[in-house]
């Protein structure tokens, strides 16, 4: 675990070996696109059947000229909706310095409706779906030829961090890290969105921010937990007009971060924390201090419950001066 923590850190070192790609099984390739090639790895487009029938697009790398199995880390991915591949060959991202950096192999799991796989568009898939989705890709790679299935580390992004746990439990798994993302509910971390936005947006002043957090946090129950559209809330408490329009995420991307509403209601019914009380592998939790979604406490929940539990096996690692993508800024009103 530690070693995936420095490897997360590193910048990228050149690398000499030379790409090798494949294309196996039979879920096609959309639009003839090349496949992805970089440096020093061997990359296998693969597929993986999901129990509800969808083929989903597995990219699959390792360095080049490996014989033996090898651990393996697993990424579950953030909200947004978006391709997995390619990864830059120009510069340095975290899964690519992951696949570059680590020597083992890594996976990526294309979301149903999302490059190559099949299944629903991303904006109508719902949250219980991706996370069965996930998993059962998990049991599926953990046979594959590259893979020690008995070393496999699930790596969750931003909202990825909240379907980690999910994906884990009853699995075999060597670890979990996370970044960018807590175990408080659903419902406070919208909260704590909002409030971010309030104080860092810049389009708010200090007398406006009671006020209106009072509002934000009557509309985010009504919509999370009563499971109501952001135009039925605001149809049914018109004193609460205005709010959707003006969350970032929410009516600049709609429906909600390009999600359907129902993958936000499944989320709020989640008890994230009896998740991860249930994970018996290491745990390490990678804080940005300029996030803009979830403050530090999200994080650090997780380790001092797991340490509670299993003493010793949760670590938090602070990324000081970086922003929720892993960017690095001066402070976090200019990260914002």
């Amino acid at each position: 675990m530690m070693r995936f923590g420095l490897i997360l850190l590193l910048a990228c070192a050149s690398v000499e070996a030379l790409a090798q790609s494949r294309l196996v099984g039979d879920l096609p390739r959309k639009d003839n696109k090349p496949l992805e090639a970089l440096p020093g790895l061997e990359t296998e487009y693969g597929v993986v059947r999901a129990s509800d029938g969808a083929r989903l697009r597995t990219i699959i790398t390792r360095p080049a000229g490996s014989n033996a199995k090898l651990p393996a880390i697993f990424h579950t991915q953030a909200v947004s909706c978006g391709s997995l591949e390619p990864l830059p060959a120009d510069r340095l991202t975290v899964m690519g310095g992951l696949a570059q950096r680590s020597g083992m192999a890594v996976v990526r799991v294309e979301r149903a409706g999302t490059g190559d796989s099949e299944g629903p568009a991303c904006s109508a898939l719902d949250y219980d779906t991706e996370v069965r989705h996930y998993r059962d890709a998990f049991d599926q790679v953990a046979r594959h030829p590259w893979v020690d299935g008995n070393r496999i580390v699930i790596y969750g992004s931003s909202l990825g961090s909240t379907t980690a746990p999910l994906v884990a439990q009853g699995k075999k798994v060597a670890g979990i890290v996370v970044q960018g993302g807590g175990a408080a509910t659903y419902l406070e971390r919208m909260i704590n969105f909002d409030r971010l936005y309030l104080e860092r947006s810049g389009k708010f002043g200090p007398d406006m921010i009671h006020n209106e957090m009072i509002r934000r946090i009557a509309f985010q129950q009504h919509y999370l937990l009563g499971k109501n559209t952001p135009q039925q809330v605001e149809a049914e408490h018109p004193e609460l007009a205005g709010v959707w329009q003006s969350t970032r995420g929410g009516a600049e991307a709609p429906p909600h971060y390009g999600r359907p509403y129902a993958w936000h209601w499944q989320a709020a019914e989640k008890n994230f924390l009896a998740a991860w009380a249930k994970v018996e592998a290491p745990v390490m939790v990678a804080y940005a201090s300029y996030d803009q979604f979830e403050p530090r406490a999200s994080h650090k929940v997780i380790v001092d419950t797991v340490n509670r539990l299993r003493p010793g096996t949760g670590t938090l690692v602070p990324l000081n001066g970086y922003d929720h993508s892993v960017w690095r800024y001066p402070d976090e009103f200019a990260a914002y």
